[in-house]
């Protein structure tokens, strides 16, 4: 517990402060603190502060092999496709990804429609490998999140909380967590990058990390490292089709396409893990 410690150095820098000098024991007793802080900060490092919603779980990650479906209008929608090969479905589902992703390029700003396209071959390929697990985005992706509106609002709420709870803690970070600040996982929408909207849309976890802490002692401040990782699930449930909003049934073939590759032919579904860290600093 390092509460102790850094109410000590204040008051320590408090006394100087009136004083305008320094003993050699008031100077012996400050490095003490100082040490002792800096073992206890490196001690806790990396430090969970929120992890919250499940990832890799739920219907949208189940896979099976010639699941029907109970919905009318997708049994329909589905029954051209008994005499398609996987990989007519699997191009298919790539064609209609690409298409969303030159139409919304004209309003994209986060991210180059060449790289957009590389990743929604890239997300294909994955999905019909039949191997599922993780997916570790290269930093691409993760970049346009958090240059996104949904990104921003995102660091904001997370340094908004991060700061008001290290001013209540006196610079305390093991003395908390964001567990109930109501932050949750973010979910794209068109306006804010077609891309991410379809390749990731809502996304299932979120995790917050604080991974370098370091403090001024002297003015009771305090800059920070914060880690963000969200993951999201690329699979579909028969939900997907029959509540698609008007916008998204322009690509209810590429659902359609995922739905039999998911349900029927027995391809599993993965998890994309995205990654940045923004910098937040203020006082204790």
């Amino acid at each position: 517990m390092m509460t102790f410690e850094l109410i000590q150095a204040k008051a320590a820098i408090t006394r100087f402060n009136q004083n305008k000098r320094w003993d050699r024991l008031s100077m012996q007793n400050l490095t003490r603190i100082k040490q002792s802080i800096a073992q206890k900060t490196q001690t806790n490092l990396p430090y969970k502060l929120l992890d919250v919603g499940r990832s890799s779980a739920g219907a949208d990650y189940a896979s099976a092999v010639g699941q029907q479906p109970n919905s009318k209008v997708v049994k329909v929608l589905i029954s051209p496709t008994y005499f398609m090969s996987d990989s007519f479905l699997a191009s298919d589902l790539e064609f209609t990804l690409k298409a969303g992703i030159y139409a919304g390029a004209y309003w994209e700003t986060v991210i180059e429609e060449a790289d957009a396209i590389n990743y929604a071959k890239t997300f294909v390929k994955q999905f019909t490998n039949k191997q599922g697990g993780l997916w570790h985005d290269d930093g691409g992706l993760s970049s346009a999140i958090k240059d996104s509106s949904e990104g921003k609002t995102l660091i904001t709420q997370i340094s908004n909380a991060f700061k008001a709870k290290m001013f209540l803690a006196h610079g305390d970070f093991t003395q908390f967590t964001l567990d109930n600040d109501g932050i949750r996982s973010p979910s794209f929408s068109w306006s804010s990058s077609p891309t991410l909207k379809i390749l990731v849309g809502g996304t299932q976890q979120l995790i917050v990390t604080l991974s370098c802490i370091v403090y001024d002692i002297k003015n009771c401040k305090f800059s920070a490292i914060i880690n963000v990782e969200i993951r999201d699930d690329f699979g579909v449930t028969e939900s997907d089709i029959t509540n698609a909003s008007p916008a998204a049934m322009m690509g209810v073939g590429g659902l359609m396409d995922m739905w039999v590759l998911q349900k029927q032919r027995g391809h599993k579904p993965f998890t994309s893990v995205f990654n940045f860290s923004f910098n937040c600093s203020g006082g204790y």
